[in-house]
């Protein structure tokens, strides 16, 4: 489509008060999603159960999260992407407030997956609305700032979930997440009003699904983006539990060392446009992709606990080239249909998530926390070869 026939994008001042409030969401869901991992030890003991079965609560939220992108994408190419944020941004809200109230760990699992299955609206919805509304040569960049939103919940979950935790109990720490997520909608359901609607794909679901399904390079970038979730977040919820047995560390200096986690993907956030100067696309993604599974294996490998920020720190920046570049790219795969494109991409990423969880809860009890780290640190830099071998920049059509 040529620039003369392309629909004129609204004025980037006025959406972005929307773009902003977007962000806080995202915030504030990244806030809630993280925690748990930090917080697995001190509930275990809690719930009177292993640090392994206590990460059942990261599986049902991922596993929440991963199976409700698909109802959403047909419905958000319908009646906006905006409106279905708002309406899955309150029961979140609700949701994560509740679960401060539980001393059962079914219903604990339950609330999880509840507060997972709404939280899954609000990212992939925004990496749509974004690819409606920003043309691709700045698309990275700017969902780059969303990463950052994201990073800085990473950054500030572990460390003041583990702080309100020390100083009262984990049962806190929901309610004053859920109160903070309220006050988002608030601000986020006035505005809404800047929302740029794009005409309604009115093309049945099951239709969309299948076009998106023979969509081989659709297909290649889902299943890779499965294996990156599947490793990475499968692999990092358990750096606390290394944390715990190897060095005897209390539950906040837990958090603190995992916030360098999320505050090396704030910052490379930043540096992610003068590296996509600098290097391309494709050789950020690798140079991601290598950074990812030399942070794993140091994370097992260190032999003291002072030096563990630095593992923290090369996995996250890792993280943040990968997986921006990756985002950027589902968001360009099916333009008529983003919602549906990525909302594929954030199922495989959250639904292999889930299952890499359980995956590394299975091995620790027969390897250990170092062995089934540096595992799945080889699985990212396998990850890192096949990534580059089959998939390339997708071509940008005019919107």
């Amino acid at each position: 489509m040529s620039d003369a026939q392309a629909p004129q994008l609204p004025d980037a001042a006025k959406q972005r008060p929307l773009l902003l409030s977007l962000t806080a969401s995202i915030f504030f869901v990244f806030l809630d999603t993280r925690v748990v991992a930090a917080l697995l030890p001190t509930m275990a003991k809690s719930f009177d159960i292993t640090i392994p079965r206590a990460g059942l609560l990261v599986s049902a939220y991922m596993v929440g999260y991963a199976l409700f992108q698909l109802v959403y994408a047909p419905v958000a190419d319908r009646v906006g992407k905006i409106r279905v944020v708002l309406v899955t941004m309150v029961i979140f809200s609700v949701g994560t407030f509740a679960c401060g109230f539980t001393t059962s760990f079914g219903l604990m699992i339950a609330l999880r997956a509840i507060t997972g299955a709404m939280g899954a609206a609000v990212f992939p919805m925004t990496i749509a609305y974004i690819g409606d509304t920003v043309p691709y040569d700045r698309r990275q960049a700017t969902i780059g700032m969303l990463i950052a939103g994201a990073s800085a919940a990473n950054t500030l979950s572990a460390a003041s979930g583990s702080f309100i935790a020390t100083i009262f109990s984990w049962q806190w720490v929901f309610p004053v997440f859920g109160i903070g997520a309220a006050a988002c909608t608030v601000v986020l359901y006035i505005a809404a009003r800047r929302e740029y609607r794009v005409p309604a794909n009115k093309t049945p679901a099951l239709q969309t699904y299948s076009m998106a399904i023979k969509h081989r390079p659709l297909v290649r970038l889902i299943l890779l983006s499965a294996m990156e979730g599947g490793l990475y977040f499968g692999g990092a919820a358990y750096v606390s539990g290394l944390f715990s047995q190897r060095f005897g560390m209390s539950t906040l200096g837990i958090g603190l060392l995992i916030s360098c986690l999320g505050a090396s993907q704030l910052v490379s956030a930043y540096v992610l446009r003068r590296a996509l100067r600098w290097w391309g696309e494709a050789t950020v993604l690798t140079i991601g992709g290598v950074l990812m599974g030399a942070g794993f294996c140091l994370a097992a490998l260190m032999p003291m606990w002072q030096l563990e920020p630095l593992a923290m720190v090369t996995a996250g920046f890792g993280f943040t080239f990968v997986h921006t570049t990756l985002q950027a790219r589902a968001s360009e795969a099916l333009p008529k249909s983003r919602a549906t494109a990525t909302t594929f991409f954030s199922f495989a990423v959250f639904a292999s998530s889930g299952a890499g969880t359980l995956l590394a809860g299975g091995l620790i009890p027969q390897i250990g926390y170092q062995n089934m780290l540096i595992s799945y640190g080889c699985g990212l830099f396998l990850f890192t070869y096949l990534v580059g071998r089959f998939t390339t920049p997708p071509k940008p059509v005019g919107i």
